[in-house]
């Protein structure tokens, strides 16, 4: 026992579960915090939840917020009227959707004397976007995580001092690809366990914008993608 604690924000991705696994390795213990947000892969859920077990990380504590769907309508996440797209539209934007759940595993981490929270946002995230150079997802921007530690400084007892650390493959300089590279080392083949896309089928679409970033990230990082899609990307 290290005493270190980390509540890292899981969605059953290889991203954040990779990322997560980087810091037990570190001496953290893992407090999964998987949510359930309304998402049409809820898929990802059990996905995370098996996995924590798997990894060694401490009994996952899953938030039942399937109600918040009704905050997000017009994305493709969350409302069943818009489509998925095979590409990077603004539609796939969940407004201030990393926001909302670091300010979750933030209070957490308080109670529970955590003193790290990590979530699987990269480098990829936040390219800038062509038509207005703003990062694609701009809540996956490590400023909005640094403003939040700040905004967390001054909500809670000692008012003022820091007490949460939020960490994100984007924080540490890392793209999609390298931050795969450094979870295959320490996940092996559970890697392809992980669950991307943004449906719920028995397989990976292999069509939507996060298949196809799951299959580069492969392809960049060199490593076999073994990944069971419907559609080969």
């Amino acid at each position: 026992m290290t005493g270190l604690k980390a509540v890292s924000i899981i969605s059953g991705g290889l991203d954040s579960i990779g990322y997560a696994m980087q810091w037990k390795v570190r001496g953290y213990e893992i407090y999964p915090l998987i949510f359930n947000y309304g998402q049409k892969a809820s898929k990802e859920v059990e996905v995370a939840l098996r996995l924590s077990t798997r990894l060694g990380f401490k009994e996952p504590l899953v938030l039942d917020l399937s109600s918040l769907r009704k905050l997000w309508p017009n994305t493709q996440l969350t409302d069943e009227k818009v489509g998925v797209e095979t590409e990077y539209m603004p539609t796939v934007v969940v407004p201030i959707r990393n926001v909302v759940f670091l300010s979750l595993a933030c209070a957490y981490s308080l109670s529970i004397g955590a003193s790290v929270v990590t979530y699987g946002a990269h480098l990829n995230d936040i390219t800038p976007r062509q038509d207005t150079g703003e990062p694609l997802y701009p809540d996956c921007h490590p400023e909005t995580a640094r403003a939040f530690e700040e905004v967390v400084a001054l909500a809670h007892f000692p008012v003022g001092e820091r007490k949460v650390e939020i960490w994100s493959p984007a924080r540490e300089g890392l793209s999609k690809a390298e931050n795969l590279k450094r979870s295959y080392q320490l996940m092996g083949e559970l890697i392809y366990e992980t669950w991307s896309c943004y449906l719920s089928n028995a397989k990976h679409c292999g069509r939507c914008e996060s298949c196809l970033n799951r299959h580069k990230a492969f392809i960049e990082a060199g490593i076999p993608d073994r990944t069971e899609y419907e559609h080969y990307p």
